[in-house]
């Protein structure tokens, strides 16, 4: 067993341990960085398990397309099974790099930059925006280096949309597109709140697409994806699984709920009487 797969296997334990904390995510996402300086096929091969380890699976997909042997049926095996996860899932799903305390707090301070969102709060702490090297919004033609993570749903697809042109509705408008994919039925909304949620709210990444949902009268607000672990440390498990076990639909849900895992919680907030609400989306 070389070096970098002894390190890496520690790693990993620490992050099943720690049920994916953010100590154990910097640590593997130290290690990458680290191993990505290396050029020895042994250091390349384990940053592809980090990569998957991470979710980061159109990064594994295209680091393993060079270096594995087209001879070998178990890499062929690897090799197409990475294939079909970057076509289905790309690096949507990575899990993010936590930031540090400095690194925070300009995160802060660029957020009071962005437009407000009144279903959907804190798009950039959601990950339904990210942050990176300046990109041309295909709506305005102005750079920005916040855009959003998703295409909307259109006829075209559309990539790197600023917070601006989603949230005046001008992107919607010029492409004809919806930014949610599916509410409650039970909701009948007045028209301005349709627009409003449909037309200039981003959406949220999901397994299956988005699911809103509505309480007294109007769509909630998201905040985002959970498991059973962020809603105890929130002191709210209690009240939203016995609310979410009243809709009938996956049984025993707190046994296996992860966030950003195969069965992911997606939390929601009532804007009027403040209650919790919960979705709940398989792969």
């Amino acid at each position: 067993m070389n070096e970098f797969l002894k390190e890496y296997i520690n790693l990993k334990e620490n992050f099943i341990k720690q049920n994916e904390s953010s100590e154990s995510v910097s640590a593997l996402y130290e290690f990458a960085d680290r191993l990505s300086k290396h050029t020895e096929k042994e250091a390349i091969e384990v940053l592809v398990d980090v990569y998957q380890q991470l979710y980061m699976m159109e990064s594994a997909y295209k680091l393993y397309e060079n270096i594995y042997d087209k001879t070998d049926r178990k890499q062929i095996k690897k090799f197409l099974g990475l294939k079909d996860l970057n076509e289905s899932h790309g690096d949507r799903f990575a899990i993010p790099r936590p930031l540090n305390k400095k690194e925070r707090l300009k995160r802060e301070e660029r957020k009071k930059l962005l437009p407000k969102f009144r279903y959907h709060p804190d798009p950039l702490e959601t990950g339904s925006f990210i942050e990176g090297e300046a990109k041309v919004c295909p709506c305005c033609g102005k750079e920005s280096n916040t855009y959003y993570a998703k295409r909307p749903y259109a006829v075209d697809d559309v990539d790197y949309l600023c917070p601006v042109c989603i949230s005046n509705g001008e992107a919607a408008k010029k492409y004809d597109a919806d930014f949610i994919q599916d509410v409650d039925d039970d909701f009948e909304p007045d028209r301005e709140k349709m627009d409003e949620l449909f037309h200039r709210t981003p959406g949220y990444l999901s397994w299956q697409g988005e699911y809103w949902l509505y309480c007294c009268n109007d769509y909630c607000a998201f905040l985002g994806s959970v498991g059973t672990k962020e809603l105890k440390e929130m002191g709210i498990a209690d009240e939203v699984f016995e609310e979410y076990n009243k809709r009938k639909e996956f049984d025993d849900i707190e046994e296996y709920l992860v966030k950003d895992g195969s069965v992911c919680g997606y939390l929601f907030r009532c804007l009027h009487c403040k209650k919790y609400h919960l979705y709940v989306d398989a792969d």
